[in-house]
């Protein structure tokens, strides 16, 4: 299912219509979709699609529990991505 997800992800993305999505939309879909690369072990990738919601919209990883959750999870997952470190201190996960 999640790899189903990732590939969903990667084609709505590439899509036209991407960018006309209201930014909080396509922040909450950013974190849906780093679940989803965190469930097939691409820790990379789900670091990234943090990052790249971040950007989109900080208030959706700032004040959503699943953005929360899902940086603790890339988190623990090993070394951190690029970028995470700073979202786990963003959201007050690491001091």
């Amino acid at each position: 299912m999640a790899g189903a997800a990732v590939t969903w992800h990667e084609k709505a993305t590439g899509r036209s219509g991407w960018g006309r999505l209201p930014v909080e939309h396509r922040a909450a879909h950013l974190v849906a979709a780093a679940r989803a690369y965190l469930h097939v072990g691409d820790l990379l990738r789900a670091g990234r699609a943090l990052v790249d919601a971040e950007r989109t919209a900080p208030a959706e990883i700032r004040c959503r529990p699943l953005a929360r959750t899902v940086i603790a999870d890339v988190a623990r997952g090993g070394p951190m991505p690029a970028g995470v470190a700073h979202l786990a201190a963003l959201v007050g996960l690491t001091r």
